[in-house]
């Protein structure tokens, strides 16, 4: 979970220190349309298949991951039939979710949601990474919450760094093509 959440971490602070491209999904999501549309099967049921398993896959590996976070919070706790009632739960929740919120995901910045995901994930990796050494953290599962503020600090600091370094970059190439310019060449 750890290395899962840096890289993604990392590409969220690459994308908001303008090093590397956000990513449009309006024009994604356009593409991806254009494409079902393409794909010309008649639809014989009450059921669009192509669009049931493209919003299935997404729903089931977020709900996979919340079941797989609660069940591991309940089984560190000891009470197994806790933490599959509320991997169940939570299953349940995804899924309710996925089915109200079925609108195109250029509604929320992809680019946004990746940067907290990349957070947490990495949050509860460096707590549980902690934690697998037997170590006890101060204040128990709290400390998350504390891995987490000071993910965003640094996170937010570094995204400041690289901008700064990006305006300096192209400040220097804007004075460097104006002065290439004024000698005629």
């Amino acid at each position: 979970m750890l290395i899962f959440g840096l890289q993604w971490l990392r590409k969220a602070i690459l994308r908001a220190g303008h090093y590397k491209a956000y990513r449009d999904e309006a024009a994604l999501y356009q593409k991806e349309l254009a494409q079902a549309r393409a794909a010309g099967i008649p639809v014989r049921t009450a059921v669009d298949w192509y669009a049931f398993t493209l919003a299935f896959k997404g729903v089931f590996l977020e709900g996979l991951e919340v079941a797989f976070i609660v069940l591991t919070f309940g089984t560190s706790q000891g009470s197994i039939p806790l933490a599959a009632t509320g991997a169940g739960i939570a299953l349940l929740v995804v899924v309710t979710l996925g089915a109200l919120v079925h609108q195109p995901r250029s509604r929320a910045s992809e680019n946004t949601m990746k940067f907290a995901v990349g957070l947490m994930l990495s949050a509860f990796g460096i707590f549980w990474s902690v934690e697998g050494t037997g170590i006890e953290w101060p204040g128990a599962d709290v400390a998350i919450l504390y891995n987490l503020a000071f993910l965003i600090v640094i996170s937010f600091g570094m995204v400041l760094v690289l901008r700064w370094l990006r305006q300096r970059q192209n400040a220097r190439l804007s004075l460097t093509g104006a002065s290439v310019a004024a000698m005629g060449g």
